[in-house]
């Protein structure tokens, strides 16, 4: 099901790497130690120290990891401190980051945060004014 991969992968450079191929589909979520190097087609979440979606590979949901080099169909929500954009790449989504790298060519349709963290900002009541929600803030 899974195998390990020596050859030359983009961005994801030290030891071996869990390979899920061309040929796999899966419908669930991973969680692993290393790097992963998706080839297929996930429908789920995954979360591991690299990851490398390849031009043939596809992955709806999210991404958790310290690097991520995205080359394939991606749509959902990144959180990587380091984020690869090949010029190959259809990306649609959230985006959470610490560095950020695209190649021209990458079709983005992406909301872009600095930080690994999502923030949920307070919704403002109906009627309040924007000199009140600004009082109300500084205390």
């Amino acid at each position: 099901m899974f195998s390990r991969d020596d050859d030359n992968r983009k961005g994801i450079t030290n030891g071996d790497a869990s390979v899920i191929g061309q040929e796999m589909q899966i419908n669930g979520n991973i969680k692993c130690q290393g790097s992963l190097v998706l080839k297929g087609t996930v429908k789920g979440n995954i979360e591991c120290d690299e990851i490398s979606v390849s031009s043939e590979g596809h992955l709806k949901g999210s991404v958790k990891a310290q690097d991520s080099v995205i080359s394939g169909k991606f749509d959902g929500e990144i959180f990587s401190d380091s984020i690869q954009i090949h010029s190959t790449a259809n990306v649609k989504g959230g985006i959470y980051y610490n560095t950020l790298k695209a190649e021209p060519g990458a079709k983005l349709e992406v909301e872009l945060n600095i930080g690994l963290e999502k923030v949920v900002s307070k919704p403002i009541k109906k009627g309040t004014t924007i000199a009140k929600s600004l009082k109300s803030i500084k205390g």
